[in-house]
């Protein structure tokens, strides 16, 4: 590069004055009526990410004669850990202004961000420095963003960085924008391989809002995640004309559609009421916070019982707030304390780790009473899910000091009806063919009613034949009345008390 004759600004001279000049920088640069050297580099860089209007700075840049080169040259001169967590970094946050994503149907941004990546060495020493940790907080924002960008771009450009997915420690950074640009990278390297075009509409399906929005409902976890209750991005939910829009020859399909619905539905109510909860325990809401918090806890250990599924163990650093108040270190007494307040750590109750103010993970507490009588006494916590396991493990390890929050969410009205959704299958083909009920309403002397043929004990036999179940079936009287009047009814609601594996069905058959 020549070095340019005309003298840099100096840094006493007044704002006003100093705009003026770097205004003159940058359209000399783009115009192609000044050549770049190193030590106008940074200027040229700042000229940029100072422009009081993104688009229009944009646009001068990739519609001028030298603009794109210039931004090339600028990047490629200096690539050290410095100039990508400063100069590099700061330049990729101003091209994340949220009008320039449509400016010219968005090819004007594509276009620089193709000139940047291109520079010489510059994407290889950016990747380098994310995989080594050396980028800060901010570079690191700016990389994700700049990989999420890239992955949209054409197959022919976007297919060599698809084929590089990005570290996990995106995915679990600190930072609530970088973990959603991981996220949706990690949904479009899944979804859309080397050759295929990414859709327009592709954020109207679920998989990439955070680390718990999966395609199939019956993967979800029932227990929110950490990235969940963080995120910004309003939950995927179908409407009412969509899923009365479904293929109607399709009686799976559609039944699919209605448990998939009720289910996202009824888990919103208990993300909605979990992520108040939590705003108002952690100070960022107004309300009064009625569960309790545990400080200075240690992380001890795998907890393992055979009335449980297996948990961590948690070692108090100061003795528990209902044996405070009576000190005593005889177990048998501090045993008939607990006995006397079930409520405090109640069992399967609903609870969140903290470290510092970073939401690790959500639990359920196990109050194994001859832990908690231990001086100190061990907090026996489960989790749930593989995935939110895996994470929670990640982030606890290497962690001094936790803290278990316990809320008020009532978990145990939720949850069995959601497992119940999430395990319901589609009832096996002889009921329908080509969307054609079998077992036609109104028409079976067998199942009308009257069991003038045939009497209700040997309904579950009439069901096993129907559908070709092998297991056996019982059913009382109310479910057997449920039943009949499902299969001889236009249509039929069928409800179940709260708290039981079934949620309430509407079966509409056509006549």
């Amino acid at each position: 590069m020549s070095r340019s004759t005309n003298p840099l600004p100096t840094p006493a001279i007044p704002m006003d004055s100093r705009n003026s000049k770097l205004k003159k920088i940058f359209d000399d640069v783009v115009n192609g009526d000044r050549q770049l050297s190193n030590l106008l580099v940074p200027h040229f860089i700042r000229s940029i990410h100072t422009h009081p209007d993104p688009a229009a700075c944009l646009h001068t840049i990739v519609n001028s004669k030298d603009g794109p080169k210039a931004v090339q040259t600028a990047i490629c001169s200096n690539l050290s850990k410095e100039s990508l967590n400063g100069d590099v970094a700061v330049l990729l946050a101003y091209l994340r202004d949220s009008k320039l994503e449509y400016l010219g149907g968005g090819d004007t941004l594509r276009q620089l961000l193709r000139a940047v990546v291109e520079s010489p060495n510059f994407w290889d020493s950016f990747i380098t420095a994310l995989d080594t940790g050396k980028l800060q907080q901010s570079a690191e924002r700016s990389c994700s963003w700049l990989f999420f960008q890239l992955a949209l771009f054409p197959p022919g450009f976007a297919e060599k960085y698809r084929r590089r997915m990005p570290p996990r420690s995106l995915i679990h950074s600190s930072d609530r924008e970088t973990r959603s640009n991981a996220y949706k990278i990690h949904h479009i390297f899944l979804l859309y391989r080397d050759c295929d075009t990414v859709p327009p509409d592709w954020q109207e399906a679920p998989g990439w809002r955070h680390d718990n929005d999966s395609s199939c409902f019956r993967r979800i976890s029932i227990l929110p995640t950490s990235g969940e209750i963080n995120s910004t991005e309003l939950s995927y939910l179908r409407t009412i004309d969509e899923v009365e829009g479904l293929e109607p020859t399709s009686p799976v399909k559609t039944f699919e559609g209605h448990v998939e619905n009720q289910f996202r539905l009824l888990r919103e109510d208990l993300v909605h009421d979990t992520r108040d909860k939590v705003q108002v325990a952690l100070g960022g809401k107004k309300g009064k916070h009625t569960g309790f918090s545990i400080t200075g806890l240690l992380l001890a250990g795998v907890y393992m019982d055979t009335k449980s599924k297996w948990g961590l163990k948690l070692t108090c650093s100061t003795d528990l707030p209902c044996f405070s108040s009576r000190p005593t270190s005889d177990k048998e007494s501090r045993r008939d304390i607990l006995a006397n307040d079930r409520n405090f750590l109640r069992h399967k109750s609903f609870a969140f780790l903290l470290s510092g103010t970073d939401i690790i993970t959500f639990v359920t507490i196990i109050r194994d009473v001859d832990l908690l009588i231990q001086d100190p006494p061990v907090i026996a916590v489960q989790l749930e899910g593989e995935a939110t396991t895996r994470d929670a493990l990640f982030k606890l390890h290497g962690t001094r000091s936790l803290s278990l929050v316990q809320i008020s969410t009532p978990l145990f009205a939720y949850e069995p009806i959601l497992r119940g959704l999430q395990s319901m299958s589609m009832w096996p083909s002889p009921f329908f063919l080509d969307g054609t009920l079998l077992v036609r309403p109104h028409t079976s002397r067998a199942i009308r009613g009257d069991f003038s043929d045939i009497g209700p004990g040997s309904v579950p036999d009439l069901i096993r034949g129907l559908a070709g179940i092998r297991t056996p079936i019982t059913l009382d009287d109310a479910q057997t009345a449920a039943f009949v009047c499902g299969l001889t009814q236009k249509v039929a609601l069928i409800q179940g008390p709260p708290g039981i594996c079934l949620p309430t069905i509407v079966l509409i058959f056509s006549n």
